[in-house]
């Protein structure tokens, strides 16, 4: 009988791809992934260390799963991700059932680490570096609409906010022909749209001999026949070059969204925090995009409450929001991470505070997302169909090329993984809804 294997993810998309992986590898092994914790032989927790909320869930998620190794001795536990990476002794010591704990780098080992915990019973860790490797590995309930593709690992910007170059270490890339082979690999098995990611995505392959970037990457993706969509994340400003964004306008399949992380509308701050930009040259990059692809949907990071933070830096925030035009905001309290220089900042501002400015800010944010969807009212737009939706299982859903989610009527035409046109009919605060209008070639999304 095959052993069961249960994953409980937390954080960000490399994290989701992470534990496909180790699901995959583990599939290789003969374990079986349940969502039932109650059968599982082996729970592995991936996590999050960005924010001291997610550490927090971790610890709780660990103190519950005690009791059922209490109830079932032979239970191995494993925590593995950026904590473990980061935290491996304090998550030995505030959870002492956990039986592995194991960083990124440890991955390809999978297998051999919790064979070792299940056999030696004691505890097992590996956080050591490791050479980067390509793992497509995948189980049997992935989804096969959609794939997230590692092209790169770690970051070397070194924010006074983050742990990233402490968990994931320096940059390095996968070669372009091993990601293409991925890709091709998922489009034969049914694959339409792939979201090529990387902590700074848009530093890929200047440690590459020979040199390459991401503009050729995106062509040599968009070369893979039946393949419908290419996304990106996460970019880092610095890293934006004219190249790249020629690419965004000229590569047919990549879509018209890009997701650039601002964090403070303030130049103050942004040195604080070491973002290698001002709040200028930010605007000088937008107004690239924008000539480039007219319209393109934006969606970015803040943090609010940052050390020093005051009500005029706040303010060139909120300014930021409206001139930009953002389509989507991510915003996030400050939250200060163990070794990192902004938790050692004197001026640390007041909990109070920053719960008020993040309501504020959401409040701007939703009012400017809005607007933006009402553009697209009366539009048609290109649209993945992805499923059933969520209110309504008379309908089809699926997402546009600027990422928008659209709910129509699929008058039993469309299948999931087929791309139609929709008329945008309505803009509700969440998503949209329309009506089906033609196949593809006649449909729009802002620029195309």
């Amino acid at each position: 009988m095959a052993s069961k294997l249960h994953l409980i993810t937390y954080g960000c998309q490399m994290n989701e791809y992470d534990s496909e992986r180790v699901a995959g590898l583990l599939r290789e092994r003969e374990y079986e992934l349940t969502d039932d914790e109650r059968e599982a032989d082996v729970i592995l927790v991936n996590t999050c260390a960005i924010r001291e909320k997610a550490e927090d869930k971790v610890y709780s998620r660990l103190g519950q799963l005690k009791e059922r190794k209490a109830a079932r001795p032979d239970l191995v536990i494993g925590v593995m991700g950026c904590m473990a990476q980061l935290q491996q002794e304090q998550v030995r010591r505030r959870a002492p059932s956990v039986d592995l704990v194991f960083g990124s780098p440890a991955i390809a080992r999978v297998g051999e680490l919790v064979e070792r915990a299940r056999r030696e019973r004691r505890p097992i860790l590996d956080t050591a570096e490791a050479p980067l490797v390509k793992i497509t590995a995948k189980p049997a309930s992935a989804d096969r609409l959609k794939a997230f593709v590692t092209v790169m690992e770690g970051c070397e910007k070194h924010c006074t906010f983050c742990v990233v170059p402490r968990t994931r270490g320096r940059e390095r890339s996968h070669s372009p022909e091993s990601i293409v082979a991925e890709v091709e690999g998922l489009v034969a098995e049914g694959c339409r749209e792939v979201t090529l990611l990387g902590q700074t995505v848009n530093a890929y392959g200047r440690d590459l001999t020979p040199l390459t970037d991401l503009a050729e990457l995106f062509q040599r993706v968009n070369d893979v026949a039946g393949l419908a969509r290419i996304r990106f994340t996460t970019s880092n400003p610095y890293n934006l070059t004219t190249r790249l964004v020629g690419a965004i306008r000229d590569v047919p399949k990549v879509c018209e969204y890009f997701h650039l992380p601002l964090q403070s509308g303030s130049n103050r701050l942004l040195e604080r925090m070491n973002r290698g930009y001002t709040r200028e040259r930010y605007l000088e990059l937008i107004a690239e995009l924008r000539a480039a692809v007219p319209e393109i949907a934006l969606s970015t990071d803040l943090i609010v409450g940052f050390p020093g933070e005051t009500d005029e830096d706040f303010q060139a925030t909120l300014e930021m929001v409206d001139e930009v035009g953002y389509d989507n905001v991510f915003a996030f309290r400050y939250s200060p991470r163990p070794g990192t220089p902004a938790a050692q900042f004197p001026d640390q501002v007041a909990p109070e505070v920053k719960a008020s400015r993040n309501a504020r800010l959401l409040e701007v944010a939703t009012r400017v997302a809005a607007e933006r969807s009402r553009r697209l009212e009366g539009r048609r737009v290109e649209v993945l169909v992805d499923g059933t939706s969520k209110r309504n299982e008379a309908e089809v859903s699926g997402r546009t090329r600027c990422n928008r989610v659209v709910n129509f009527h699929g008058d039993h035409r469309v299948s999931v993984g087929d791309v139609v046109s929709v008329r945008v009919t309505e803009a509700l605060p969440h998503s949209l809804r329309g009506v089906l209008a033609s196949m593809p070639e006649d449909a729009e999304c802002f620029s195309r």
